[in-house]
């Protein structure tokens, strides 16, 4: 149930942060949470939307909707180079409370795995693991993915396909967190569960995000949790037999930290977008862990004009990335895009939402340094509506497309 929280809460923070590329020496006040739609039409991508793209113009993103009773309701859309269409989402055979799409890793444009969740309605309510293949038109169920022994809740939240879509990987939790933290392999026919005891044996964790450049290299990025309830960064290797915990950079100034997404294009080089909150949440920045081979190293990242909440990474071979999110206060805040170098990031320009409307960019995917697809929403609140909204990053500029 958590996921759920901090889905919806952390998607639609808005945070300003003093200072441009150099680190800020101390974080702003957070914004408070914008106003939510209240219309029947109205739809919302919220923090755990991701997209993944086989190829520049075939891009797969999900999302959720809102809709005018606070309902929450799957969405996924794909991209064709040109427009955005929906997709339907199929429902599992035992009757549906809620389906909760976490992660998507494509590698062809006829070949997506989409991972995520359900909760039933018979008896008291169960979480299970749900996991589909795209085949470029309709999405399918896959067999259903097996859950430890007494795993209770389990769901799947990250997914890493490599090549194909019959050499994945896939994380999630069991026992609502408590439990052991799984693995699950796809072949393209099953999904087998692999052994994945968390070093140091936290009580609870919640990996956020997965990204393999081999079988055998595959890093984990999410949170932890003491028996005192104390949150910590969570970032993991697996190399095909077991996890090894690594050693996160943590920046000054760090409390409750979410680490949103991960890209790691080689062994050597890794990306993880991130945000952090005071206990209170009253104050908040942006910052990317940054993988050399051998250490993790913490930016704090600013756009000309505040901090930058990230959500979404997607990085190169070459030492490149781009980071996406948003920052500025409620109602005015604005989606966020950043480069990374391999030295420094560099705010780019987004272009602004119409007056009185806020926007947000939730996951980002580049198959070269560019051009690159995003996927978000834009936020009115005077009428209250929610639209999805797509960006696009052709090496020097982007444009907003309506989803």
């Amino acid at each position: 149930m958590r996921k759920i929280v901090i889905s919806v809460l952390l998607a639609l923070i808005a945070l300003a942060v003093a200072s441009g590329n150099a680190l800020p020496t101390a974080a702003a006040t957070a914004a408070p949470l914008p106003p939510r739609p209240t219309g029947s039409a109205a739809s919302a991508f919220i923090i755990s939307g991701k997209i993944s793209c086989g190829t520049p113009n075939s891009c797969l993103a999900i999302g959720e909707s809102l809709n005018k009773s606070g309902k929450l309701t799957q969405v996924v859309v794909a991209w064709n180079g040109t427009a955005w269409r929906s997709v339907a989402v199929p429902t599992p055979n035992p009757t549906v409370a809620l389906i909760n799409l976490a992660a998507v890793s494509c590698q062809l444009a006829t070949a997506c795995v989409v991972v995520g969740r359900y909760l039933t309605l018979a008896g008291a309510g169960a979480e299970r693991p749900y996991a589909l293949t795209w085949n470029g038109t309709s999405l399918k169920p896959t067999a259903a993915p097996p859950v430890p022994k007494n795993g209770g809740f389990a769901s799947l939240t990250g997914v890493s396909c490599i090549t194909t879509t019959k050499n994945c990987i896939a994380v999630g939790y069991s026992q609502g967190g408590a439990g052991p933290l799984m693995v699950e392999t796809w072949n393209g026919a099953k999904w087998t569960l692999q052994t994945a005891t968390v070093p140091g044996g936290a009580p609870s964790t919640y990996p956020g995000a997965v990204s393999c450049h081999f079988l055998t290299f595959c890093v984990v990025a999410g949170e932890s949790y003491s028996s005192t309830g104390a949150p910590s960064m969570l970032l993991a290797r697996w190399n095909g037999k077991g996890l090894t915990l690594m050693k996160p950079a943590v920046p000054a100034g760090a409390a409750n930290v979410t680490l949103s997404d991960i890209s790691c294009p080689s062994t050597t080089f890794c990306g993880v977008a991130a945000f952090s909150t005071n206990p209170a949440g009253t104050n908040a920045f942006g910052f990317a862990e940054i993988w050399n081979g051998t250490s993790w190293r913490a930016d704090k990242v600013a756009p000309p004009k505040g901090g930058a909440a990230l959500y979404g990474v997607s990085c190169q071979p070459n030492g490149s990335c781009v980071a996406v999110g948003s920052a500025g206060p409620s109602g005015a805040a604005k989606a966020t895009a950043l480069t990374y170098n391999g030295k420094t990031w560099t705010a780019q320009n987004v272009p602004a939402p119409a007056t009185g409307t806020s926007s947000y960019f939730f996951g980002v995917n580049c198959l070269r340094p560019s051009p690159c697809v995003a996927i978000g929403e834009i936020t009115a609140s005077s009428p209250a509506a929610v639209t999805p909204r797509g960006g696009l990053w052709n090496g020097s500029s982007w444009r907003l497309v309506a989803a």
